[in-house]
């Protein structure tokens, strides 16, 4: 976990499916995918689903879209 609100899971070359599996099932309910990062291990980033959506998706007013 990074911070507070951040999950993240590594996967290495040497993972199978098994192996990524189990670290996917081990995040908590409520998060979803950020972002990944790197190339050769890549470590992918979830953070609260809420955190995911544009204010307007969650609840709040949507953007004004003008000519």
């Amino acid at each position: 976990m990074i911070g507070s609100e951040e999950y993240t899971v590594t996967i290495h070359p040497v993972d199978g499916p098994a192996d990524v599996m189990r670290a996917w099932a081990a995040l908590p309910d409520g998060v979803g995918f950020a972002e990944a990062l790197g190339d050769v291990e890549v470590t992918l980033v979830f953070r609260p689903v809420g955190a995911l959506l544009p204010p307007w998706e969650s609840g709040g007013t949507p953007p004004v879209v003008s000519d």
